[in-house]
């Protein structure tokens, strides 16, 4: 120390200040050097977090997009083969009224060739959904329900049309040959057709909570992916009828629990695993 003491009180005092201003100007180039490497790497952060966010923001905007083509083809097909349950069930009651009472009658339009194509166009749309479903699991596990909800509808749909409409409703619409000439067509009983319009009900009723179901999962996704853009959450559905269930993930658990022991699939479900889990029992000895 007594060295560099008497080294710097070797210089003068104009150097003295020189070498002051020198290392001053050493010094605050050096802190705004580091200053400007700081304030580069918090904009560099900054900036790719920024790009990170608006990746997620369009990413969810996609996300969205897809759900609501999906949705948007279920419901239409569910609405037109509705419709085309209402209209067969309207047209067999008149004519089955009418021939009973001895008056003219035109013959359904309904074939069921036709209600088959209508029944597999609505299938493929449904089974679209539930991959869309399993395929969106990221954005909240418990938005499987949505699966089982449409597979109830699926598997209660599928009975009708591939069960009950072949024995009571298939002979009671009129058949078209390859040639385009028709079988001769009598008319059901009026009480077959009472038997057919309460089929045709469980049908419709069955596709109209498919189409709820969809609004529902839309609601849950936009609250989901795009809530925090907008800072609003979508209102739920509120039905008239208390039967009708509003599927939301916050009930998911149960909701999911109503569909395994309320419904015909849900019984169904639980007697295939019973007889899985029997036949895959090990062999007490």
């Amino acid at each position: 120390m007594p060295d560099l003491y008497l080294f710097w009180s070797s210089f003068g005092p104009e150097t003295k200040a020189a070498l002051i201003g020198a290392i001053s100007t050493v010094s605050v180039g050096l802190i705004g050097f580091g200053g400007l490497i700081l304030q580069m790497r918090s904009q560099a952060k900054l900036s790719r977090e920024a790009v990170a966010e608006n990746e997620r923001r369009r990413l969810k905007a996609a996300m969205y997009e897809d759900a609501v083509a999906v949705c948007r083809e279920l419901a239409d097909n569910c609405i037109e083969l509705s419709s085309t349950l209402t209209i067969m069930m309207l047209q067999v009651q008149y004519a089955a009224q009418a021939n009973q009472n001895g008056q003219p009658y035109d013959l359904p339009a309904a074939r069921y060739p036709a209600l088959l194509e209508k029944y597999a166009e609505l299938s493929d749309a449904a089974t679209k959904f539930i991959f869309l479903v399993e395929n969106r699991r990221i954005v909240d596990p418990r938005i499987l329900i949505f699966r089982t909800a449409m597979n109830v509808v699926l598997h209660d749909t599928r009975k009708l049309m591939h069960s009950e409409f072949v024995v009571n409703v298939m002979a009671s619409i009129p058949a078209q040959l390859p040639d385009g000439s028709m079988f001769p067509y009598s008319p059901p009983s009026v009480q077959h057709a009472g038997l057919i319009k309460q089929l045709c009900e469980r049908f419709i009723a069955a596709l109209d909570d498919a189409v709820m179901y969809t609004e529902d999962f839309l609601v849950e996704l936009q609250n989901a992916l795009l809530g925090d853009l907008f800072v609003k959450q979508v209102a739920h559905r509120e039905p008239l009828d208390p039967s009708k269930r509003v599927i939301t993930l916050e009930h998911a658990d149960e909701i999911e629990q109503w569909f395994a022991t309320s419904t015909d699939w849900g019984k169904e479900m639980a007697l295939i695993d019973a007889k899985t889990r029997a036949r895959f029992r090990p062999i007490q000895s």
